[in-house]
């Protein structure tokens, strides 16, 4: 792995830190990717891994404000 990809990859994970995890969830697909869905106290974080990729997907979400004791 170059060095770009694992800077990318550490601070995707690096979105963790400091942060209150509430929940986590996992699902698969297509028999070689998953997807685990972590939502946090300001939001929630969904890395897609796949066999064949070095470094997992994010995507960012906006806060959830239906979970109580997740508001402002």
């Amino acid at each position: 792995m170059n060095s770009d990809l694992e800077s990318e990859c550490a601070a995707n994970l690096m979105e963790l830190v400091g942060k209150r995890v509430v929940d986590v969830e996992f699902s698969t697909y297509d028999d070689k990717c998953w997807r685990i869905y972590i939502t946090t106290d300001s939001g929630i974080i969904v890395m897609t891994f796949c066999r064949d990729w070095k470094c997992p997907v994010v995507e960012r979400r906006d806060k959830v404000k239906d979970i109580p004791g997740l508001e402002g």
